[in-house]
């Protein structure tokens, strides 16, 4: 029984995970009203979807250090596409936010969490983020953020891309 209960509880916390391990492609409208296609960014190399709230402030400072990692790693295949899952009356700050940062990288508006949850995303569990490899196949996921991940997440981009 002990046994049994402790199974229940790992197939449940991993639940999100599971589901996420799946490539699914999808179209999105960026911030300035260009449609995303995920498919096409995959065929050049792997894809780091990120999913994150204008409010909250461990997604800002992930969404800085992935500006750097996005700039040091995308001549060499490597995509990183922002998520924003703020509601309808959040989401006018995104845009200028985003330019006040000087992010470069596309930033897609999922208001209705389609993206979100289709990737294994659960409400108010952010920042989160996976990494997809040019194979389709779903690398890292990691949920939340503090100083230092970067260096993981550098690390997991570097394998994706065949770096050592």
């Amino acid at each position: 029984m002990k046994l049994l209960l402790t199974i229940l509880v790992l197939v449940f916390i991993n639940s999100s995970q599971i589901f996420a391990q799946y490539y699914t492609d999808f179209a999105g409208e960026d911030i300035n009203g260009n449609e995303i296609k995920l498919g096409s960014y995959i065929e050049k190399g792997p894809v780091m979807l990120g999913f994150w709230r204008s409010w909250c402030p461990s997604c800002k400072e992930e969404q800085r250090n992935m500006q750097i990692l996005y700039e040091k790693y995308k001549q060499k295949g490597f995509s990183y596409i922002g998520v924003n899952i703020d509601n309808q009356k959040s989401v006018s700050k995104v845009k200028s936010y985003v330019s006040t940062m000087g992010f470069t990288f596309p930033v897609i508006l999922d208001t209705d969490k389609k993206i979100f949850e289709m990737y294994g995303g659960s409400e108010d569990a952010v920042p989160y983020y996976l990494i997809i490899g040019k194979d389709k196949n779903v690398l890292h996921t990691h949920l939340g953020y503090k100083s230092g991940d970067e260096k993981m997440i550098e690390d997991e981009i570097k394998e994706a891309l065949g770096i050592r």
